[in-house]
């Protein structure tokens, strides 16, 4: 922690003082961040917190939610202060930064920050089975999240490693056999694009096509 602090853990925060604590925040990349509050801080102080760490302005289109005491994912009211909110209805102190709201259409979202993040989130979606795709889809879609990931294609670099980098939706049962050949063509699909933030745009365009 900065300045030296040494904190005193108690059963659900660390606390930095009486009036103060420390949550944890998970961001769309499963990277996890932790802000210093005020026992008084809404959620949208967290929210906006967040944010800055991420050089993100358009922060209208996101918020934070939490695993309820029943396990259910649930919004945090940002209005309201925000330790009071998890103390009465949270499992535990662990927030989960990401898109609250959707655009009809990409070209809406100015900051180049926030077309990224709405990528990490539909990405995200896609892999963990919530938004359902074609297998056409799910090729077109790997391909473009594999070049916006790695960058452009090129002839000299073995593509061995799409072996071990999570292409498919997780609940898609697949032979080895199958498998093989749907990473052939998603390295296909990655030769056709070049430019990174250009493909990130592509990637969430072509979601929309598909919804």
């Amino acid at each position: 922690m900065p300045f030296g602090l040494k904190l005193r853990r108690t059963r659900r925060y660390n606390v930095l003082s009486k009036n103060c604590f420390v949550t944890r925040i998970r961001l769309l990349d499963s990277s996890v961040i932790e802000c210093t509050l005020s026992v008084e801080s809404t959620g949208q102080e967290c929210l906006e917190a967040v944010a800055q760490r991420l050089e993100l302005r358009e922060t209208h289109y996101f918020g934070l939610w939490f695993l309820s005491k029943s396990q259910q994912a649930r919004w945090v009211e940002l209005e309201k202060p925000l330790k009071k909110h998890l103390d009465k209805f949270a499992n535990e102190p662990l927030l989960f930064f990401g898109v609250m709201f959707y655009v009809p259409n990409v070209s809406w979202l100015q900051q180049e920050a926030t077309r990224y993040q709405y990528y990490l989130q539909v990405k995200k979606d896609v892999l963990e089975g919530r938004l359902r795709c074609s297998l056409e889809q799910v090729i077109r879609l790997a391909g473009l999240a594999v070049q916006a990931d790695f960058g452009d294609y090129n002839q000299f670099d073995s593509q061995d490693f799409l072996r071990e980098y999570v292409l498919f939706p997780m609940d898609l049962a697949l032979e080895e056999a199958v498998l093989e050949e749907l990473t052939q063509k998603v390295a296909q699909e990655r030769k056709a694009h070049r430019t990174i933030m250009e493909t990130v745009c592509t990637w969430a365009f072509s979601f929309w096509e598909f919804s």
